[in-house]
């Protein structure tokens, strides 16, 4: 090969080398960004909710309080009643192999 052959392909290969080298360094940086973006709205989440927790609630000043705890009331009702009807209807399933074994027995 002639010098001038040898040149240009070292140029060539070195400006692709360069080419891949930004473009991966392009690649990175913006995937930094991304995390940082992210981050920065996970922590303001955060922050936000803290701040949800440390304020009053809104039925502790109001007239409606009474009314607000009645209806947690009802739902909390409504869920262990659910959960007893749940309880029920595991328990026959739970008898069915014991009785199923009595009868076998005799």
């Amino acid at each position: 090969m002639k010098n001038s052959t040898k040149i240009k392909a070292t140029l060539l290969l070195t400006s692709i080398a360069c080419a891949a080298g930004a473009t991966a360094a392009l690649v990175l940086l913006q995937k930094k960004r991304e995390e940082e973006v992210y981050h920065e709205a996970e922590l303001k989440a955060m922050d936000e909710l803290e701040e949800m927790m440390r304020a009053e609630s809104d039925c502790a000043s109001c007239a409606c309080a009474e009314e607000c705890a009645s209806v947690d009331d009802a739902y909390q009702d409504t869920l262990d009643d659910a959960a007893d009807a749940a309880d029920a209807e595991v328990e026959p399933a739970a008898e069915k192999p014991a009785a199923a074994a009595e009868a076998d027995d005799e």
